[in-house]
């Protein structure tokens, strides 16, 4: 086993350990709305962070304006059709949930037991864990250095996501007992992901990689903007949330420094 297979395979499950904390923290000790959108300005901040702080140079080192054309053109295309693929698996679910509720009043009510969380929905969540599991093989793939910043970096991002889906899953009746082990078994899928993702990518060289990291870069730009902050300001916006995403950038800025 190389070195780097070795880190790889460690800073992979930092992801999945705070998707359980989170999770553990969501079931058992209900988190405040605010509290959340502190952790998502959080994990906003960070994830830019690597981006501006590692990616951006290293791309802007070593490659070519066409390669990164191509890249950056391929993450967006790739994060709007996912997310739109999301949204009509979501809307599916919802639209499922909305005729169970309207069945309702000519049937008895399921025990308080039975979990109503539709299957597209735990799909969805799936595959959205499985591209955050990919762009950390893409860090990976660049080097140690940027894997293991990025690795933490969607560590707290994952926070954030084991915090909402538990909530969901206990709002819809699956027993706290259950609500562990299912997002545990989600958040392996970044771990997954991210070895697969690291060990298929190690392997280019020149214009390859480098469209690689540019379509990372693009990918994480677009998690920043249209998920964890619109997640964030979903809820009322207050000085110290938005402070939180500063708070974010600048501790990993200084990692970086302190790493050099």
């Amino acid at each position: 086993m190389t070195p780097l297979l070795r880190t790889t395979l460690l800073y992979s499950l930092v992801p999945v350990v705070f998707t359980v904390i989170g999770a553990a923290l969501g079931a058992y000790w209900p988190v405040m709305a605010r509290l959340r959108g502190y952790v998502l300005h959080l994990a906003a901040g960070v994830v830019f962070a690597v981006v501006a702080v590692e990616l951006l140079p290293e791309i802007q080192r070593r490659a070519l304006v066409g390669d990164v054309v191509i890249g950056f053109s391929l993450g967006i295309v790739t994060m709007l059709v996912v997310d739109r693929l999301l949204d009509r698996i979501r809307g599916d679910d919802d639209e499922d949930d909305d005729e169970d509720d309207d069945d309702e009043d000519g049937r008895e009510p399921a025990p308080p037991g039975t979990p109503p969380v539709g299957l597209s929905l735990l799909v969805a969540i799936g595959i959205d864990f499985l591209l955050d599991g990919l762009l950390l093989g893409v860090g990976f793939a660049a080097g140690a250095r940027i894997g293991v910043l990025l690795a933490l970096a969607e560590a707290a991002e994952q926070l954030s996501v084991g915090l909402a889906l538990a909530g969901e899953l206990t709002r819809s009746n699956v027993p706290r007992v259950r609500v562990l082990p299912i997002v545990s078994a989600l958040g392996l899928l970044v771990f997954v992901s991210a070895v697969l993702g690291a060990t298929v990518l190690r392997g280019l060289t020149g214009g390859a990689m480098e469209i690689v990291l540019s379509f990372g870069v693009a990918a994480l730009l677009y998690l920043v903007t249209e998920e964890l902050l619109r997640e964030a300001h979903e809820e009322r916006e207050t000085p110290l949330g938005t402070a939180m995403f500063f708070v974010g950038f600048l501790a990993f800025l200084v990692i970086g420094m302190v790493l050099d």
